[in-house]
């Protein structure tokens, strides 16, 4: 009997108290730029996250064999704070490009993960092309395969973003340099067949109901608030703005509207300007969406593109955004 009551007495007694769980991100104490290379100049930037650990990629621009050329690069961080070497750096040299340049990434409906990325350099009688590569933990990639060649060959395509939806991917990325123009296309697997959507002539209007006549590029494909949003870095006379875009109907790829110039913080590093941004929706995790996006002050070095870093920035409703470490 008093084994019996002594059994009791423990099962009675209050369990200990769990561990309040690790916040997402320790926002404060990081301060922007949250990484930056002193001889490379890194922009396009994308991320992800899984299994408590953050994954970078970017294009980087420094001296290769004998020029500046853009390569393809992913580190990983645990908060921002201290990031791994390089998981992957790779110009398509072995193929014959002059570079690589501009990841996206993506999570695929079925597991694992897609990185979509262009070739760099504007070789004569070879233009810029499309490619992919999948993995099932963002650290180990499979070989380089070509995207929606069908619809890209002899043309000059740069900087494709996926959306993956319930039965295939939505494909947006720039076509030509005369005039440059946003193309759509839309596939049931990542190897084809590619088919246009439509006239594959997307279009972008601000909240005035206007196109801002800008050159678009730099896109991203996030769902927020239940809806699809298409973010943009648009460029021309002497302007550049990061902008976001609403579908303007459930299921209408080809129409977006309500485009809003995100007010992005202006800091020390991108007195000048800031540029190529990724959005992403990590309000599940903590109620913020974030934005990763390259700055800089100058546009001398580095092929007229100047010294890019990056940083980071976030927001509850997508009107008021604080940079890295700011409430």
């Amino acid at each position: 009997m008093k084994s019996l009551a002594w059994l009791l007495g423990l099962l009675l007694l209050p369990a200990p108290p769990r561990p309040a769980p690790a916040p997402f991100l320790r926002w404060r104490g990081l301060r922007n730029p949250v990484l930056a290379y002193p001889r490379w100049s890194i922009k396009d930037a994308a991320m992800a996250w899984r299994a408590g650990r953050f994954y970078v990629f970017f294009s980087a621009f420094y001296r290769d064999r004998g020029q500046v050329r853009s390569h393809v690069v992913e580190v990983s961080t645990r908060g921002f704070r201290r990031f791994s070497p390089p998981l992957v750096n790779f110009d398509g040299r072995r193929d014959g490009w002059t570079g690589m340049c501009s990841p996206d990434v993506r999570r695929r409906p079925g597991g694992g993960y897609v990185m979509t990325f262009n070739s760099w350099g504007d070789q004569p009688h070879r233009p810029d092309q499309l490619f992919y590569r999948t993995s099932r933990d963002l650290e180990r990639w499979s070989p380089r395969r070509p995207l929606a060649a069908g619809l890209t060959r002899g043309q000059r395509v740069i900087d494709a973003a996926l959306a993956p939806v319930r039965g295939g991917f939505y494909l947006i990325w720039k076509e030509n340099m005369h005039p440059m123009r946003p193309r759509l296309a839309f596939a049931a697997h990542l190897r084809g067949p590619w088919r246009f959507v439509g006239s594959g002539l997307p279009r972008l209007r601000m909240a005035g109901g206007r196109d801002d006549g800008l050159t678009h590029e730099n896109f991203t494909f996030a769902r927020i608030g239940g809806r699809w949003r298409l973010y943009a870095s648009d460029y021309g006379r002497g302007r550049r703005h990061q902008v976001l875009y609403t579908q303007a109907r459930a299921g209408d790829w080809l129409h977006w509207t309500g485009g809003v110039n995100l007010q992005l913080p202006r800091q020390r590093f991108n007195r000048r300007t800031d540029d190529a941004g990724f959005i992403i929706n990590w309000r599940r995790h903590d109620g913020y969406v974030y934005v990763i996006y390259a700055g800089r002050n100058e546009t001398r070095s580095y092929l007229h593109r100047g010294w890019n870093r990056l940083a980071l920035a976030r927001s509850r409703g997508l009107r008021h955004w604080a940079a890295a470490g700011r409430p």
